[in-house]
């Protein structure tokens, strides 16, 4: 069989080992070309942090430039892992972003992080991104949005502005809790079976724990509840890719 060229679109620097990270490594043991492009993976912009970006800060353990030096560290040794080649863009994270028209902070608190629409431009700006940069014989990967973080949101409406939107990954953790989403049991979709090994799963479970910074943030305590969680998480059937037909 020819070897396949996967492009995952990974809004953050994590969410594609999160979501996904035994198929990928399954896909590269097999010979295939995969690349993480990571959309939300630049600096900010300056050093005024509104108060929600200095909660993250406190969480990570680092602020600002140095933070996001420390996040693509973690996104380097997590696809090495992987046997994935990362690609990081310059549109920094939406809790740096400030309203064009009115410079405040474009998110203040969770509600407005998975409530509001991303900007026009950002997606206009992505979605070229896809037309032009992503080779057409290239099999592009995107989340589905599932749990609404504008960030999230941004790339599923760029795939879609580029007609770009063929396959896609549940975005995890969100997916826990935002599991009940009628273009996914309407036929619209449909999902990739897929046999995932123990060794997908440890390759899974060793890559997230690269994300180092990121661990607490999401509700684990300790490296067992990482690899319990997303044991769990495979079990269910999580970790595979659904096609549009």
């Amino acid at each position: 069989m020819p070897q396949q060229h996967w492009i995952f679109i990974s809004p953050h620097l994590d969410d594609v080992a999160l979501s996904c990270g035994g198929l990928v490594w399954d896909l590269t043991q097999k010979g295939d070309r995969v690349e993480v492009w990571t959309l939300m993976a630049g600096f900010p912009p300056d050093e005024d942090y509104a108060a929600f970006a200095r909660q993250n800060h406190e969480l990570w353990g680092r602020s600002g430039r140095e933070a996001i030096h420390m996040r693509r560290d973690e996104d380097q040794a997590a696809c090495a892992v992987l046997g994935a080649q990362p690609r990081h863009f310059d549109w920094p994270d939406v809790i740096y972003r400030r309203d064009l028209a009115t410079n405040k902070p474009m998110v203040n608190d969770n509600d407005e992080l998975f409530g509001k629409p991303p900007e026009d431009g950002l997606v206009t700006a992505i979605a070229e991104l896809l037309l032009h940069e992503v080779p057409q014989e290239a099999r592009l990967v995107l989340p589905a949005g599932l749990g609404d973080h504008i960030d999230h949101r941004a790339a599923v409406m760029a795939g879609k502005k580029a007609s770009r939107a063929s396959f896609c990954y549940f975005d995890y953790p969100y997916i826990l809790w935002c599991f009940d989403q009628p273009a996914f049991t309407n036929g619209e979709w449909v999902k990739i079976t897929r046999s995932l090994t123990k060794d997908s799963l440890h390759a899974w479970q060793e890559a997230v724990l690269c994300y180092t910074s990121q661990l607490g943030g999401l509700g684990w305590r300790n490296p067992q509840e990482v690899k319990l969680a997303l044991n769990n998480y495979l079990a269910g059937g999580g970790g595979r890719l659904w096609k549009r037909i």
